[in-house]
């Protein structure tokens, strides 16, 4: 893929953990972000568009969010294309949700009064006043309210200016700041009914930001305060907005700014009222805007003008992996230790009464494996009064599932030439079995224990099947190696990257469908995405492809019933109507995963 040119589109380049593309929209940088999400330019059909969305942890914190994000989604779908940048896809239903609007190639006040070194002249505040108050009056007129008009929601470009974010802050907002009872937008440009949560908002809260504005683009800083706490609230309800610098610019601004800072919201002028006095200290005709913005602006706008293609690097194959495992020096393969997993069954019992059937990881390397294996038994530490004995797991193996290649890989050991990413497998390790396999330990989720699953043995070891304890937890479980494809036993779809970062469940034989094993730490492991640069992660954002380290989120380990378990949170992996979650393990079908 070539490297995208990204002058004059005020955007940055992708990061290792920025996504490829959203919904099918390829991306070609980051535009910005913060603590609700993230905004990338992206190319559909043609045109260049910003693509918003929210952060998984965001999305997921409040149980109503999506209902009001889709809400929201519908209110910028309504406004006209002069109002603002237009909604050109979005998807409600995604998990996190996103959408994209048109790509406006503009500064921002803020940028701009940063690169104008100041505030600006007053002609040029006129004419901003006049573009902004026309965004604002369709959006008005269908009795919707921004509720968070700022600076850096005011684009301004080489033809003229707009507000963005219609709604879309302010759904993003409310889904953070309401359930800590705080209220919504920006204090520095919040109107006092706002500031007091008065909750039927209007148009009239808009008129008061929009003067905060003004005066912010006059004299360089916010009428009443750049504090975000109590204090700047306070004296936004209680006090005078500070309008000296701008008196000193143009008294009649100075007037028309005091009307939009009313406390009486029936007292502000309305949207349409600013446009027609603004518009009489015109005319305003090209240039538009001082020389020390223009160039940006104009640089912006001829990337605008020519539209590049982005073209995605191809999914890794499971060959090319191979591949680039048998590539290893031998002399390091030699040196590698290869790691078996087994899991010993131990009883825990109280005075002849059985409390717990509990599987403890164990795990041993070559020199083990060469030897016959761990020793004989493996013993818990003893607490007063409690004994600990090894029982045997019941159940038969699975023939018909152990992994082919293995008398090949006991020949390769003792001429000292193995290599264990021959195959895409390492040595004496079984994928995980089926609901329906011999050797998978089924679990009826009925909160009891569940039956106990088979075993295997290869080379002098041996790997029990699963079971579960008391209460749905998962552990036992046999680790699979190799590249697989993942089957959830739910919905029949395999774990796939939907290459925006989020995974889920789709079609079995498309791309990004197969994962690798890396051995960590504690016998756990990582199911490494076939790109080769992410690892499946479960934390407090959900499910997310993010880079390999060995942080518990990145961690897995193979719990009974054929099952995956996040050793960050402790659920299992499951499927949920096609989103992937890390809920507590209760042997339903959804969490079961097959490897093909």
């Amino acid at each position: 893929m070539g490297v995208l040119d990204l002058t004059g589109s005020g955007a940055k380049p992708l990061g290792a953990d920025d996504p490829r593309q959203i919904g099918g929209i390829p991306l070609a940088g980051r535009l910005g972000s913060g603590g609700m999400g993230r905004v990338y330019l992206g190319v559909h059909e043609g045109r260049y568009v910003a693509v918003k969305q929210v952060l998984p942890s965001i999305a997921g914190e409040d149980q109503d969010f999506v209902r009001r994000f889709g809400h929201e989604l519908d209110n910028l779908a309504k406004l006209p294309a002069e109002a603002t940048a237009p909604l050109i896809a979005s998807d409600r239903d995604a998990r996190p949700p996103w959408l994209a609007t048109a790509y406006v190639p503009g500064l921002t006040l803020s940028e701009a009064l940063a690169l104008h070194k100041g505030p600006l002249p007053a002609e040029t505040v006129w004419l901003l006043l006049r573009e902004a108050a026309q965004g604002l009056v369709p959006v008005h007129a269908l009795g919707m309210v921004h509720r968070d008009l700022k600076p850096s929601n005011v684009m301004m470009t080489a033809e003229g200016a707009t507000v963005i974010d219609f709604g879309v802050a302010r759904a993003t907002e409310q889904s953070r700041l309401t359930m800590s009872g705080m209220v919504v937008g920006t204090p520095a440009y919040m109107a006092p009914e706002q500031a007091t949560t008065q909750r039927d908002l209007t148009g009239a809260a808009d008129v008061f930001a929009l003067g905060s504005v003004i005066a912010y683009a006059a004299c360089g800083s916010p009428p009443f305060g750049e504090e975000s706490g109590p204090a700047v609230l306070y004296r936004i309800v209680h006090e005078k907005p500070a309008l000296e610098a701008v008196r000193s610019l143009d008294p009649a601004l100075a007037e028309v700014v005091i009307a939009c800072l009313d406390k009486d919201t029936g007292a502000r002028p309305t949207a349409s009222e600013l446009v027609r006095i603004a518009t009489e200290h015109g005319p305003f005709t090209a240039p538009l805007w001082p020389d020390s913005i223009r160039g940006n602006l104009a640089e912006k706008a001829a990337f605008a003008a020519h539209v590049q293609k982005i073209e995605l690097p191809p999914p890794v194959s499971v060959e090319t992996l191979r591949l680039g495992q048998k590539a290893r020096p031998k002399r390091e393969r030699r040196r590698r230790t290869r790691v078996f997993f087994a899991v010993v069954p131990v009883v825990v019992a109280v005075g002849g009464a059985t409390l717990a059937f509990q599987l403890l990881p164990y795990t041993f390397g070559a020199d083990d494996h060469a030897a016959g294996g761990p020793s004989a038994t493996a013993s818990a530490p003893a607490s007063p009064g409690v004994a600990s004995s090894v029982a045997s797991p019941s159940g038969s193996a699975s023939p018909e599932k152990s992994p082919t290649g293995r008398e090949k890989d006991k020949d390769e050991e003792k001429g000292g030439e193995a290599d264990e990413g021959e195959g895409g497998s390492d040595d004496a390790s079984v994928p995980a079995q089926g609901a329906d396999d011999a050797g998978g330990g089924s679990q009826d989720g009925s909160g009891g224990s569940g039956t106990s699953g088979g075993s295997s043995t290869s080379g002098g070891s041996t790997t029990s099947g699963g079971s579960t304890a008391s209460g749905g937890s998962s552990s036992g479980g046999t680790a699979p190696s190799g590249n697989n494809r993942y089957r959830n036993g739910g919905n029949g779809k395999c774990l796939v990257d939907a290459h925006n970062g989020y995974p889920t469940t789709g079609d079995c034989d498309g791309s990004g469908s197969v994962w690798g094993i890396r051995a960590v730490s504690g016998g756990s492991f990582q199911l490494v995405h076939e790109s080769g640069r992410t690892c499946l992660s479960a934390g407090a954002g959900g499910i997310l492809l993010l880079s390999c380290n060995e942080d518990a989120s990145r961690r897995w380990r193979a719990g009974s019933g054929s099952t995956l378990v996040s050793v960050g949170t402790g659920g299992c992996l499951g499927a949920d109507n096609g989103r992937l979650v890390a809920g507590m393990c209760s042997g339903a079908a959804s969490q079961r995963w097959t490897t093909l």
